[in-house]
């Protein structure tokens, strides 16, 4: 039930900036709404903790964003979803994934297809899918970075590829997991 709660709030967020970029001026020249669908790939890591090792699977996460571009930035929100596996010595859990990242991209060229850099601050839900495991159900936050290459087709549609790295820490353990790979997202520019 906290997942979904978490999995909700993610949604009103989402919706309630979608909104409001929805209500700006539809001459605004220098201000273009856009909607996206990506899939990312992730790579597992482990880390260490309460004297155990703890790695997490590799993952293929997918979800939609809204965003808006103003010259050659892009301010933008994504939600992923997705699964994983996580195992320890004697444990081995069936385990959602959730991502939410509020994400800056700087656009190096102004032409139609450019280089992008993009970094951004977020949290990753884990929780426990088949059995109850106590303390392991929880949300931590995250940041990330990357680069790729952007194109915009017919002023309308955008394609994204990026290489992008998240960070977060897991409670109790000792060290950051990296979750990398490459994401590809597709959209409509308004």
């Amino acid at each position: 039930m906290r997942d979904g709660r978490h999995a909700l709030a993610g949604l009103a967020v989402l919706a309630t900036a979608v909104a409001g970029i929805a209500g700006l001026p539809a001459d605004c020249s220098a201000q273009n709404v856009e909607v996206f669908a990506l899939i990312q790939q992730m790579t597992g890591d482990e880390t260490t903790g309460l004297d155990m090792t703890m790695t997490l699977d590799d993952a293929v996460v997918g979800g939609f964003g809204a965003g808006m571009n103003i010259d050659n930035f892009n301010l933008n929100l994504d939600m992923l979803f997705g699964s994983t596996e996580v195992k320890s010595e004697d444990l081995s859990l069936d385990t959602k994934l959730f991502c939410f990242d509020a994400n800056l991209d700087y656009s190096i060229l102004k032409g139609p297809v450019s280089p992008v850099v993009t970094a951004g601050i977020g949290s990753v839900n884990f929780s426990e899918s088949l059995v109850s495991y106590e303390g392991f159900s929880e949300t931590d936050f995250s940041y990330n970075v990357g680069a790729g290459l952007r194109c915009t087709i017919m002023n309308h549609f955008l394609l994204k590829a990026l290489y992008r790295a998240t960070w977060t820490t897991i409670k109790e353990t000792d060290n950051a997991i990296l979750l990398s790979g490459i994401s590809v997202a597709g959209g409509y520019i308004f």
